[in-house]
C-alpha cells in the first residue's frame, strides 16, 4: 500500500536553511525535505504526547489563545495547583528553564 503525500512550501530564514544544508552535508539527513519532515513529525508527536499543561504552555508561547490555552486553563484550574504541579514536575527549574524546555 502506498501513502500519498502532499507538497507543503515554507519560507525560512537563510540561517535555518544553511543549518539544514550543513546537517545534510554531514549525512544526518539525505535532503532538506527529510530533515524538515523529521522535525515536523517530532513536533506533532511531542504535542500529541504532552499533557494539558504542556500543551497550554506551547499555545501560550505561540500566542495562540482559545481552547487549551493558559487562559482557558485559568478558567477551569486553580492557579496554585498549576504552580504546585510545576514545582513537583520540575523541582530544580525556573519558569524560564521550563519554557525553554517546552520550546524544544
Amino acid at each position: 500500500m502506498t501513502t500519498k503525500s502532499m507538497l507543503v512550501q515554507v519560507r525560512m530564514p537563510p540561517r535555518l536553511v544553511q543549518q539544514l544544508d550543513r546537517m545534510t552535508e554531514e549525512g544526518l539527513y539525505s535532503s532538506r525535505s527529510e530533515a524538515i519532515l523529521d522535525s515536523v513529525r517530532r513536533l506533532v508527536l511531542g504535542y500529541e504526547r504532552s499533557d494539558r499543561f504542556r500543551r497550554a504552555l506551547i499555545r501560550s508561547f505561540l500566542r495562540r489563545g482559545g481552547r487549551g490555552s493558559i487562559d482557558d486553563l485559568d478558567r477551569e484550574t486553580d492557579i496554585s495547583s498549576i504552580a504546585s504541579a510545576l514545582a513537583a514536575t520540575y523541582p530544580e527549574k525556573s519558569i524560564d528553564e521550563i519554557l525553554s524546555e517546552v520550546r524544544r
